[in-house]
């Protein structure tokens, strides 16, 4: 893997949002800004290392679902989540409920030699819009201009899987009577637009599979006690080709019932008692205790073993020495002198400590809003994230590795100035050499 430098395109700001990447912006709490896309910028990978990771990743995925079983079994408790909720993730892993997509972060050198495994997003993978769409569209420039050989390929291959996916998941609903009609769902607590963004475009492909689909926002799914069901919003009747409703509380009204729904939102906020968005601390108790009523949640209930650091203590005793994996435990750093210690919950580097030999220590400075509840966290080995320098400093790259249906299909590069990739880290395309 090497890192090019190219001259930004012009007007790419404007470019990368007519992609669907409107949250590039972010403010720093000094108020300075940054970019999030790097348009002068690109790793550039051989085919054979695209071919190597892709299996490693697969590889990683399957002993991820053997580690959420080792989890099920309880052997490391109830992984910081109410019994109930713990539970849940249990029964649903047992039935083997289909599932959407997972990202990996992977640390890797660039040199062929095996990626470490630095956690595993398999709930609410964000990221989406620019690996899948604003980095192939960058690709398509960069070869018209003549930047980029023709010919030049880019190891992305995400939008395809996911429509596949969402067809398969089509036909499987209708197999089991639950009709064709998904609704999409997102949290208004987003401020930046990404989660907003990225159900778009998730509604947008599972309508080109062929679902019938409606936009919601978490705070806005109710819940009917007669149907003993979730419902979205009351929408005039015949307006849908679903036939799951029961009438509303207007004439001419209907409450759609829904069978099948994608929600960009933590399991762990879903199940965890004081439900965020609609301040309705029954939401969780109404998925626990009707479990067999309330249809197919994508990701569903399992996917808390997967997004649950306690997974990579689980992944080291599974497998010892395995060379894609870092030493981590639940209990302490265990004799590791350079080591990370991580919340059980967490994302974009909140609650995330540094700890060199040398007693240093560097700390994200959040916390992450939720902690366990025994407040677990897992200690991990320190891996060295490598350094691909440029013309303005240290680019400290983690690649996030897409799976669909359990395979691989693409990367996103998301590099940092420091150990820690946090918000305000900076994606850069990838392309695949000739």
């Amino acid at each position: 893997m090497r890192r090019l430098e190219l001259a930004p395109r012009v007007d790419w700001e404007r470019k990368i949002q007519q992609t669907g990447l409107i949250y590039s912006r972010s403010t720093r709490d000094d108020g300075t800004v940054s970019d999030y896309w790097n348009d002068g910028a690109a790793y550039t990978f051989t085919l054979a290392e695209v071919e190597s990771l892709e299996r490693q990743t697969e590889r990683l995925h399957g002993m991820c679902l053997e580690a959420a079983r080792y989890l099920a079994s309880g052997d490391l408790g109830t992984l910081g989540l109410r019994r109930e909720a713990f539970e849940l993730a249990a029964w649903s892993l047992r039935r083997d409920e289909p599932d959407l997509y997972g990202r990996f972060d992977l640390a890797y050198a660039g040199d062929g030699s095996p990626a470490k495994m630095l956690e595993y997003n398999g709930d609410t993978p964000t990221g989406l819009i620019e690996a899948s769409v604003t980095q192939w569209h960058w690709l398509r420039e960069r070869v018209a201009a003549g930047d980029l050989d023709e010919g030049t390929d880019q190891w992305n291959g995400i939008h395809e899987a996911l429509v596949r996916r969402w067809r398969v998941l089509l036909h499987r609903s209708l197999s089991e009577g639950q009709g064709g009609r998904i609704f999409v769902a997102h949290s208004d607590l987003d401020t930046h637009g990404e989660d907003w963004d990225t159900v778009a475009y998730l509604r947008d492909l599972a309508g080109e599979a062929g679902w019938e689909h409606t936009g919601i926002e978490m705070k806005d799914i109710g819940w009917h006690a007669g149907e003993r069901s979730f419902v979205g919003m009351p929408e005039p009747v015949g307006s849908s080709r679903s036939l799951f409703a029961v009438a509303g509380d207007e004439p001419e009204t209907q409450y759609p019932l829904i069978r099948s729904i994608f929600k960009l939102y933590p399991w762990e906020d879903l199940v965890g008692g004081d439900d965020r968005a609609s301040g309705d601390q029954e939401f969780g108790d109404f998925l626990v205790r009707d479990r067999d009523r309330v249809g197919r949640w994508y990701e569903p209930a399992w996917k808390m073993f997967l997004s649950n650091k306690l997974l990579l203590v689980a992944l080291w005793r599974l497998y010892p020495g395995h060379e894609n994996l870092l030493p981590s435990f639940a209990d302490g750093p265990n004799g590791m002198t350079d080591y990370v210690v991580k919340p059980v919950f967490g994302r974009e580097g909140d609650g995330i400590s540094v700890h060199r030999a040398d007693g240093s220590v560097v700390a994200s400075p959040h916390e992450y809003r939720r902690a366990g509840t025994s407040g677990e966290r897992v200690w991990q080995r320190y891996h060295e994230l490598p350094d691909f320098p440029g013309g303005a400093g240290s680019n400290h790259p983690v690649l996030g590795s897409w799976v669909v249906d359990g395979t691989a299909f693409g990367v996103g590069i998301r590099e940092s100035d420091g150990p820690i990739t946090d918000y305000y880290c900076r994606f850069v395309p990838n392309v695949i050499e000739g």
